[in-house]
């Protein structure tokens, strides 16, 4: 995982990837019956990524500004290339380390994909 203005990121422990999804929009006539006629809407949701890395006590900390940054998640792969996930948006949400004895710490962001620039695009990785 890494982000333009910050490079890549330390040590992280988990990657919740995008739930992509289109609304619908409710095309029913009043004289209709049963069920529902729908139309798929306009635009995509593109989502958010939720990201935790272990935080040391010398790391900056994520801040929530809303400075457009460009997301890219490279994923493992065994084949001759990985799967990398990539686009622009803002750091929406971010979440400090809790702190108790014997325990990792760790800070969770969530970046939101913002439709601009880069779109969210999924570049599959190929076999070796």
């Amino acid at each position: 995982v890494s982000l333009t203005t910050g490079g890549a990121i330390g040590c992280v422990r988990s990657i919740t990837l995008p739930t992509w999804s289109m609304d619908s929009i409710d095309a029913s006539c009043l004289s209709d019956t049963g069920f529902m006629k729908k139309i798929a809407a306009d635009l995509v949701d593109a989502g958010t990524v939720q990201v935790t890395a272990v935080f040391e006590p010398t790391d900056e900390p994520f801040t929530v500004d809303g400075a457009q940054d460009t997301l890219t998640v490279t994923l493992p792969s065994a084949g001759a290339t990985s799967g990398i996930l990539s686009g622009t948006g803002f750091i929406s949400e971010c979440t400090l380390p809790s702190i108790e004895i014997g325990g990792l710490l760790e800070q969770t962001f969530t970046f939101t994909f913002d439709g601009e620039g880069q779109t969210p695009l999924y570049t599959p990785g190929t076999e070796a």
